[in-house]
């Protein structure tokens, strides 16, 4: 696969200037019972989960977009963004989210972590809390490194 994904986000983030979906997925208990287990002979195990093409099914979905969005609105912000920079850089997380990475490309759940990272930043900047904004950019640092092995094990070109 040689979809390209921003590495620009942990590089500038881990130079304070913050740069650049697995959000819960829950089921709801139904009526219904169980499936009954088979018990023919020939009964195939459920396939394994393959990164390359959750990762093109994420890629095709706009998770990649979505991410690549928040160090857009990153970058446009100064160290006093406005309230509009603020709102848009928290719809872009939102909508990051709603674009959760597959657990099969990202099994240590780093990309959540980095979007719940993200959001303290935004609301560090709401209450101009300057040491939870530096906090939040050392975790996110650290996620985005964790996110990146994780993908280029997935066969993901992460790009400078």
């Amino acid at each position: 696969m040689s979809t390209k994904i921003t590495k620009g986000l942990m590089a500038i983030a881990l130079a304070g200037l913050l740069s650049g979906g697995l959000a819960a997925c829950g089921s709801s208990a139904g009526s219904a019972s169980a499936p009954k287990p088979s018990t023919s002979p020939t009964a195939s195990a459920p396939a394994k989960a393959d990164p390359r093409q959750d990762m093109a099914a994420w890629l095709t979905a706009g998770g990649a977009d979505a991410l690549n969005s928040i160090g857009r609105r990153m970058s446009a912000m100064g160290d006093n963004p406005t309230r509009q920079e603020i709102a848009a850089l928290n719809a872009a997380i939102a909508e990051a989210q709603s674009r959760p990475m597959p657990s099969s490309v990202d099994p240590k759940g780093a990309y959540p972590a980095l979007l719940e990272h993200y959001k303290k930043v935004v609301t560090a900047y709401q209450s101009g809390d300057v040491a939870a904004e530096v906090s939040a950019v050392g975790v996110i640092a650290s996620d985005m490194k964790t996110l990146e092995g994780e993908m280029k094990a997935a066969g993901v070109d992460v790009s400078p």
